[in-house]
């Protein structure tokens, strides 16, 4: 192996922890955790007012699994069917101050699913 393939090798490790380490399980907000699957109202409660939010609704399909008549007509099979469902999807964001990254939660069906660090915050710092 030679030098630059271990620094290649080290790099891509740096680029896989960045970009784990980018997506929180939960939201920080000063002593306060609201853990992934939090609702709307513990996150409220935790972190206070989001400094943005956006509300939409998703149409999404998902297959399920169901009971149907086989070929043949005289038994059951298990097939698979789509179907499309309306997920609710609120997306907040948190602005700490300039000396703390912006976090931007995403919420589906009222609860916690995904935290995403962003840049460095626009406010004033927090005292």
């Amino acid at each position: 192996m030679t030098n630059w393939q271990s620094w290649a090798g080290l790099w891509g490790v740096a680029a896989l922890l960045v970009s784990a380490s980018a997506q929180a399980e939960g939201l920080r907000c000063g002593e306060k955790l609201a853990s992934s699957g939090a609702s709307l109202y513990e996150v409220r409660a935790k972190c206070g007012e989001p400094d943005d939010a956006q509300h939409s609704i998703e149409t999404r399909t998902v297959q399920r699994k169901v009971m149907a008549p086989c070929a043949d007509g005289r038994r059951m099979c298990e097939v698979i069917e789509n179907q499309s469902v309306l997920v609710s999807i609120d997306r907040w964001t948190y602005d700490f101050g300039s000396n703390r990254f912006v976090q931007f939660a995403q919420f589906e069906q009222g609860n916690l699913v995904r935290v995403i660090t962003g840049p460095y915050g626009q406010k004033p710092p927090a005292p």
